[in-house]
This record gives C-alpha cells, structure tokens and sequence, in this order.
C-alpha cells in the first residue's frame, strides 16, 4: 500500500469502529466487547500511521475532487511531518485506550467508546488532510468528540466537578459541573471556529482554492491581495483565531482548565495527543506556507510579533495559577495551556523575523516531548484519584510507598515537565525558547521565568502527592491493575528515553522540517537548565523543610491577596461572566420578553381589536337604506371639510 492508502486507512479505521460499537450496543453485547473493539480501532489506526510514517519520504498528496465545482478535494498529504503527527496521535490514543478499559468500565461504555474512537479518527483526518476544508470537518470532529467526553458524567456526579463548591468570586461561582464544563468548551472553541472560517473565505475568494498546495504555489498572489485590501494583521488573526481557542490562549484558556469534569483519559487524550494539539498543528502546518510572503510586510510581521506575545504571556499567566492549584488535573491543565503557549510563541516568535523553520523545529519537538510525558502525568493522576476518591492533593502524600510504579512513571514525566536534563523536556523546551529568542532577550526572558516556574509547580506537585506523611482518607492505597499501569509507565520510561536518544531526534525532525542544523545557545541553555534545576529543588527544599504539612497555611484554598488572585485565575473567568455572560443572558432574557410580547400582540390583542371593530361594522349594518344614505352624507361632509382645510393651509 502507498502512503496515501495508509493514511486513509489510518483514518477510515476509527470511524469504523465507532460505527462498529454503535451497532454492538443496539445488539446489547457485553461493554468488554465494545471497548475491545474501540482498543483495535485506533491500535489499526496506529499500525497504519506508523507504516505512513515509514513511506511517508518525499511527500503524497493524493485524494479525489469531491466539490469540483468550487475547487474542493478530499485530498491527504502524508510527508514527515504529518506522518510524525500521526504516528504521535495514534500511539499515544492506542495506550489511553488501553487504559481506558478498565478505567471507564461498564458505566456509560457504549458511548464513551463510540465519541473516543470518533474522536481519534478525526484528529488523524484533520493531520493528514491537504485541503483545508477536509481539514476543518475533522476538526470540528475533534469538537464535537470533545465536548460529549467532557461532559461524559451528565449525572453531575460532585466528584468530577473542577473549582470548589460554594467559592465565589465577584459573585461569579468558581466550581463546574460536567455539563457546563462542555458547554464552555464548544462555545469557547466554536468563536475561534467562526473567525477561522472567515479567514479560510478570505483565502478562498482570493485564490478560488484553499489546499495546503494551492496556498504554496499562489502564497505571493494571497500577500498582494490582503496587503492592496489593507487587511494583513486583521486577516493573520482570523485565520489563527481558531488555532488560539482550540490550543487555550488567552482568553480562550478558560475552556481547557474547566474540561477536567470528563473521565481522566480523555483529559489525557485531549492534552496528550488531540483537540489542543490541533491548534499547535494547524500553525506549523500553515505558517511555513503563508509567513514567507506575509511577514516580509512590516504589518504582517509585526501581526506574528503580537501573536508571538499573547502566547507568552499566556505561559506565564497560566504557570503562576498552577502554583497555587490544589486540584492534580487542574495544575496538570494549567500547564498544558502553558506548554502550548511555548510551542506556538516558538512558531508565532520565528515567523516574525522570516525564519519560519526554525519556529515550526522548536514548536514540533516540544510538541512531540509534551505529548509523551503529559500523558504518562494524566494517566497517573486518573489512577490516584480514582484510588484515594479525591481530586485534590490535600488528601494525598507519601504515595510512594503504597503505589511505587505510579511514583516512577510520575517521577520520569515530571522531570521531564519540569526540564531537568537528559529528559525530554529539557531539550525539546531549549528548541522553543530558541527560536523564541528571535523575539529579544525580553521575550526570551520571560520564557525562562515561565521555565522556573514550571520546574516549581512540579516540584510542588510532585512533593505534595508522593513525599510526606499520606493525607488521604483511603486506608491502604494501591496500584491498578496492570492493564492501566502499563500504558503509563511506559510513557513516563519514553520520556526518559527520548531525551537520552535526543541529538538522533533531532537529525530527524531537522529533516523532517526542512531545515539546517541549528546550534543551541549556550547562554540559553544554561539560563534555562538553572532555572528547571532551581525551580524544582528550591520548591521540594521548601515543603520538606515543613514537616507536618499543616493544612491550614499550605494547602487549603488560599486566602492572601495574591495567592487568591492566582487562585482563582486572575479573575478573567469571573470577568468573563460579569462583562459577557451576565450581559449577554440578561439582554437574552429582555429579548424573550419582547419577543413574547410581540408574539402576544400579533396572536392576542391584534384578533381581538379585530373581533370588536368586526362587531361595531356589523351593527352598522342594519340593512335599511335610510341608514346608508345617512352614512354616505355624513362622509362627503366630511370629506368636502377636509380638502377644504387641506387647500387652506397649503395655500
């Protein structure tokens, strides 16, 4: 089979599971058979992308004219790039779905099996997709899939809740049911999506196409036309505006740190491998195909410049409210819109000083370390809390000794989160902050803060869950069965491994780019080893030197000025709803009411005016000529006195 085959394959494997478990669940089999069936749907999928992968050199596109009439193609590219994300996407969703097995059970199987395949399916579709319009059906799959998993448990059960029960503020509740949590994520997602899709309109009224290859061929064309149309910043952020809310900038961060009310494994899926990660794609996909011929106008690189900001700022925002987190997904969420931020700030960063490769270079190799270690981190915490019965990490500590195998594979991730050398992370964050040191030493700056205070939330966390005396409320812990330790634990050893077979990584993804070798900084290096290795050591010396871990001054919600600022995220949700929600359901509400009124008016007060004049007219008609004749003068009278007093004041 040639590339394009097996990307087809890829893709057509998920949703034929999910039409699969549809029909097994009419037939009422066993929930063991359905997700079984979903396990070798995507382990399909990812047996195809890894041969993709193998045949991808040199490039497919290859696909069908499916709207011939306006220029549309159901087209596939498979090259390195893709095949790399694939193959990324489909591994990482294979052992998710391994674990999810078990972690999911009977409860709510059939459906959970038919949205996670589907969702996988479309993640690949929008991966391997040419055409841009193939491309956004199945990103609006990823949507959809997304927010059926996160609103999963629509009994509301409290233990899936994120935020606090009962803590408010600036009036605006701070806690998130399920159906809520999912409701903001679509809404949140689908404002980026209309504004994209606006851009894409843009391109395609300008080039009567919107392929990957149509792009690159007539990307000078599609310069001219925005820059004479005096649009280039304006149309830069809607075509990214998409990317930015899927991938939780801000302000569209708000939608991902409350998804955590779904089952623990779609957290995963969706921080690991799918939905965020479409964002980060969707930039290193195009950004190499229009940045050339945009950023070489002062407009379009100081549009990239901006975007490269708002990312930055982003990491850093979302980094300080993981500091103070008590929830373990919430700060495993915090980060992961942190994390994004510096891959797309390395694309955004690149891209205004035209050296685009080496933005989509740094941007795809944290990418590819995130998606591993950020995995092993979700799974972990899914079997703590499903264990302890607790969300929070006040009521974990010294799990080490009861649940030594999660202990390692959380340990492995974490040091790779926090950038510690040789993991991963430490090598992958050095290539983003590279290519964002084209921005100056203050955007490099501020990444390297962001550097430091990732390494102390994970130290903090780290500490907190597995060092100490034990918190929690469950007698005597223990690990999962192995069906869910092992998708874990290997991700957390990968994440060792990669960073110790990095510089061969490396070669690849420079060839897979299209790049020349790029030399890491040493200044940059070291700065940022200082400040993982700073971060992390300063934090755990920190907690350790407080033993007892008293409650009350570490570990409930805080109280302080500061600490509940960041607490409660800087108060842009609570912004959000007393600026936007609050308004927008009140003018909601004052326009029902209009509407019924009118609908009242029109259906009510209208007929009846009407029966009575209809009344009046039938008594008026008595049928006796006298009355007639009567009428008839009264009318020329008054007619005459009319035209009279017209013909007067007029003249």
């Amino acid at each position: 089979m040639d590339a394009y085959s097996l990307a087809l394959a890829a893709v057509l494997s998920g949703y034929v599971a999910s039409l699969l478990v549809i029909l097994e669940s009419l037939l009422r089999t066993g929930w063991r058979l359905q997700a079984w069936t979903g396990v070798a749907g995507v382990g399909v999928s990812a047996a195809a992308s890894l041969l993709a992968l193998i045949s991808a050199e040199g490039g497919t596109v290859a696909g069908f004219d499916w709207l011939p009439s306006i220029g549309v193609k159901f087209a596939l590219r498979v090259d390195l790039v893709s095949g790399i994300m694939g193959l990324l996407v489909a591994v990482i969703s294979f052992l998710i779905a391994v674990y999810s097995v078990e972690y999911i059970g009977e409860w709510g199987a059939a459906r959970y099996w038919v949205f996670y395949t589907f969702f996988v399916a479309s993640m690949l579709l929008l991966v391997y997709a040419d055409d841009l319009v193939t491309f956004f059906i199945g990103w609006e799959g990823t949507g959809l899939s997304s927010w059926a998993l996160i609103g999963f448990y629509y009994d509301e059960r409290e233990d899936a809740w994120v935020g606090d029960p009962g803590r408010r503020r600036l009036g605006v509740p701070m806690w998130f049911t399920p159906t809520h949590s999912a409701l903001r994520a679509i809404a949140f997602t689908r404002l980026g999506d209309i504004a994209m899709l606006i851009g894409m309109g843009v391109a395609y009224a300008a080039l009567g196409a919107v392929s990957l290859t149509i792009l690159a061929e007539k990307g000078p064309l599609l310069a001219a036309l925005v820059k004479g149309a005096g649009i280039i910043p304006l149309w830069l952020i809607l075509f990214y505006m998409g990317a930015l809310a899927k991938s939780a900038q801000f302000p569209f961060h708000e939608w991902l740190v409350t998804a955590m009310t779904g089952p623990t494994s779609v957290s995963a899926l969706i921080h690991a491998a799918t939905m965020v990660k479409a964002g980060v794609y969707y930039a290193l996909r195009i950004t190499p195909v229009i940045a050339p011929f945009l950023a070489a106008h002062a407009l379009g690189a100081e549009a990239y410049s901006g975007l490269a900001w708002l990312s930055l700022i982003t990491a850093f925002m979302t980094a300080t409210m993981a500091l103070v987190a008590r929830e373990l997904k919430l700060i495993l969420a915090y980060s992961t819109a942190s994390q994004l931020s510096y891959m797309l700030a390395a694309v955004f960063a690149a891209a205004s000083h035209n050296d685009v490769g080496e933005g989509v270079l740094g941007g795809l190799a944290h990418l590819l370390s995130h998606a591993v270690f950020k995995a092993s981190l979700f799974l972990v915490a899914g079997a703590l809390i499903h264990e302890l019965h607790s969300r929070y990490i006040d009521h974990m500590g010294g799990l080490r000794r009861f649940m030594p195998l999660s202990f390692i594979s959380f340990m492995l991730a974490s040091l790779s989160l926090a950038a510690i050398p040789p993991f991963s992370g430490w090598w992958s964050k050095d290539e983003a902050i590279e290519a964002i040191s084209a921005m100056g030493h203050l955007a490099s700056g501020v990444a390297l803060v962001t550097a430091l205070l990732t390494a102390a939330y994970t130290g903090r966390m780290l500490f907190l869950v597995f060092f100490n005396g034990y918190r929690g409320h469950v007698a005597h812990p223990h690990e999962p069965s192995w069906i869910m330790v092992a998708p874990y634990l290997v991700l957390g050893v990968a994440s060792l491994a990669m960073g110790l077979t990095w510089p061969w990584i490396k070669t690849f993804l420079i060839h897979a780019v299209g790049v020349e070798a790029v030399k890491a900084s040493p200044p940059i290096v070291l700065a940022g080893t200082i400040a993982s290795v700073a971060g992390m050591g300063g934090t755990i010396a920190y907690y350790a030197r407080k033993t007892g871990l008293p409650e009350a001054s570490v570990l409930r919600a805080p109280t302080g000025v500061v600490a509940g600022f960041l607490y409660d995220r800087w108060l842009i949700n609570s912004l959000i709803y007393r600026l936007i929600v609050y308004p927008g359901r009140n003018a909601a509400i004052a326009l029902r009411r209009i509407d019924s009124a009118v609908d009242e008016a029109i259906h009510v007060f209208l007929p009846r005016i009407g029966v009575s004049m209809s009344a009046i007219v039938r008594r008026l008609q008595t049928g006796d000529v006298r009355d007639y004749l009567s009428y008839f003068m009264v009318g020329v009278i008054l007619t005459a006195l009319i035209s009279a007093l017209v013909v007067k004041l007029t003249g």
